[in-house]
């Protein structure tokens, strides 16, 4: 069983994170680590950040892959792609049991918002390149935009942070709020021997 360092604060470091006293619902202290690792290099190494969020998922049905090897090999090509075009792309990732017993991945990206400002064509090609990793027909709708909330209604993906910005503490915080959802533990049940955590690589001097 995994050893895990929880919280139940509705704060960790005066950012709000997604955590319910009432409803038992903590979150893991070392996942909001390394989310707040990545906000704080790409707060320094981009004058404009641009931050969205997607999910990976198996086609319903599909329990072969139950190692991270297929989403490992997806998430270097996006990230590759990204690279090439010049937007200094960081993530966090997280691995996830569904009650069907076949993993999916929550993943927060930051990418340069002097580069790009809108999530869409870089979710398509998240999309393309999934199906393409699982050897499916185009079009699966395997990635998840986060377009919706949990009711329903629609909801912006990507924000731009920008210092000058007089709302950017707000937008900050809604931001970090958003990307503490991969820390809740009550999904997570991930197999032994198998990682749940995957991070962008941060330069030691930083």
């Amino acid at each position: 069983m995994k050893t895990r360092r929880i919280t139940m604060e509705k704060e960790y470091h005066d950012y709000p994170i997604m955590t319910n006293e009432e409803n038992d619902l903590a979150v893991d202290v070392n996942i909001l680590q390394a989310i707040e690792k990545q906000f704080d290099y790409a707060r320094e190494d981009k004058s404009k950040v641009y931050f969205m969020r997607y999910d990976v998922r198996f086609p319903a049905g599909e329990y072969e892959h139950t190692d991270n090897k297929m989403f490992s090999s997806f998430q270097a090509a996006f990230i590759q792609n990204l690279q090439r075009k010049g937007l200094k792309p960081q993530y966090v990732a997280v691995r996830e049991q569904s009650k069907e017993k076949h993993q999916h991945y929550h993943v927060c990206l930051w990418l340069d918002g002097n580069r790009t400002q809108r999530d869409y064509g870089h979710i398509q090609t998240a999309e393309r390149l999934w199906d393409q990793q699982l050897g499916l027909e185009p079009g699966q709708g395997l990635i998840d935009g986060c377009i919706r909330s949990r009711t329903g209604e629609r909801v912006k993906n990507g924000v731009l942070l920008r210092e000058d910005d007089p709302h950017y503490e707000d937008k900050l915080d809604h931001c970090f709020y958003r990307a503490s959802y991969l820390a809740k533990i009550n999904t997570k049940g991930t197999p032994s021997g198998q990682r749940e955590l995957f991070a962008s690589r941060i330069p030691k001097e930083k």
